[in-house]
């Protein structure tokens, strides 16, 4: 098993990716006699609109069958033999960006693959060529758009168990983030909601498709796809009477690997209406009947009090799913988690379920930090992140727990922790 624990320490260390050797491989490939050689070269297609962070030369490299079975890994190209002797047979190689590429990053994240046939006595260069698996979103506001509202929240949803969330908070002048989409995404749907300068509170829903191009970046006319450069402009439309009636939402996307752009089509003008009075009592996918109390934000360490992370979670209509995912800042930390889904099925990277899943009541047994799960239907529970201060304290960096509830009628809530260990 690659995951190895310390229940003294609570200490988390993986031996996933360190098998970082020089020597020949004496692997017996498909069975067919002799040996040959491979040639390792790994290239980036480098786009226009971002800069990788991390040279090629320090991608993890990993030899496969063709069949998938692991031969041999790497930590990084620059340690992988010129001249690597391998079985005759069939191989496949791949490369990618250091660490496991989550839902949201804030930075590139690229990845390539390359089929390999080695031949007796017969060097073989094989070229793994890197794309990038992640699409930079940017949000701009216009001169118009600030002067009119004080407050807003804007979400991109792509299908996926995660939308992405900007707000004011987020500043004027929101950085990028690099967005991981979902398989076969054929549309956006952006919902804004904003405060006026006159305190009203204002809605639009819109959706936005990706029509023909001549270039694309990964040669995909319909679907969202990694390397496709988002810029979302927002302004204001006032009526003669000076009253904000609409949104104006210019969106494009540009192909970072020509550098070529495109205007997305925006499905509808985004009327602004202000909402009705809402009627006193829960309404269908209102998330009042849920109730989820989730800790401060807070730094950690190995000796923090369990206890101090503990989330309470009701649900007035029964408890149906509970979703917990968690972003890193530490390399280390998402390469944990990849091997927790590995060893466990318990993909904490992509989203687990909480509900009914035995595998995380085995995981935490053998990690030395018992809990309990809910079963469907259940009226409360508490979640225990403080189960995973013993980890984290030796895993420096910010780590984000987002939480979703989902109650028996389909009312939704999120929430989000996050843990600093300095």
């Amino acid at each position: 098993m690659k995951l190895r624990y310390s229940l003294l320490t609570g200490t988390l260390a993986i031996a996933a990716l360190t098998a970082c050797v020089s020597e020949n491989h004496d692997f017996e490939g498909n069975g067919a006699d002799g040996k040959g050689y491979m040639a390792l070269n790994v290239t980036q297609v480098e786009p226009q609109a971002t800069r990788a962070v991390t040279p090629v030369t320090d991608y993890p490299v990993t030899l496969y069958t063709a069949e998938g079975s692991k031969v041999e890994s790497w930590d990084a190209v620059s340690l992988v033999p010129a001249k690597y002797t391998l079985a005759v047979g069939n191989y496949s190689v791949e490369s990618h960006t250091p660490g496991i590429i989550q839902k949201k990053m804030t930075t590139p994240y690229y990845q390539g693959t390359a089929d390999l046939k080695i031949e007796k006595e017969i060097t073989t260069n094989v070229n793994v060529v890197c794309k990038m698996k992640n699409s930079p979103i940017s949000l701009h506001y216009d001169a118009d758009f600030l002067s009119v509202f004080t407050a807003w929240t804007i979400t991109i949803d792509d299908g996926g168990d995660m939308a992405l969330v900007f707000s004011n908070a987020d500043g004027t002048t929101p950085a990028p983030v690099y967005w991981h989409f979902e398989e076969k995404v054929e549309k956006l749907v952006l919902n804004f909601r904003g405060t006026t300068q006159e305190g009203s509170t204002v809605a639009a829903r819109n959706e936005l498709t990706k029509s023909q191009a001549e270039e694309q970046y990964d040669g995909d006319l319909t679907y969202f796809t990694g390397g496709d450069a988002l810029n979302i402009n927002f302004t204001p439309v006032e009526s003669t009477t000076g009253k904000v009636t609409a949104i104006a939402i210019n969106a494009t996307v540009t192909f970072t690997e020509t550098s070529s752009s495109m205007t997305l089509e925006v499905t509808d003008s985004g009327t602004l209406e202000e909402p009705e009075t809402p009627t006193p009592g829960p309404t269908p996918g209102d998330d009042t009947s849920i109730t989820l109390n989730l800790p401060n934000n807070m730094t950690v360490n190995a000796a923090t009090e369990k206890s101090l992370g503990d989330t309470y979670i009701k649900c007035d209509n029964g408890i149906k799913s509970i979703k917990v995912s968690i972003e890193s800042t530490s390399s280390e930390m998402i390469e944990s988690l990849g091997d927790l889904n590995t060893n466990y099925g318990v993909d904490f990277v992509g989203g687990a379920e909480i509900v009914d899943n035995s595998d995380i009541v085995q995981l935490f047994n053998d990690l030395g930090q018992p809990l309990s799960v809910p079963a469907q239907g259940d009226v409360d529970y508490t979640f225990p992140i403080g189960n995973f201060f013993g980890l984290l304290g030796f895993l420096s960096g910010e780590h984000t727990f987002n939480l979703v509830i989902e109650d028996m009628n389909g009312n939704k809530k999120n929430g989000t922790l996050i843990l600093t260990v300095e």
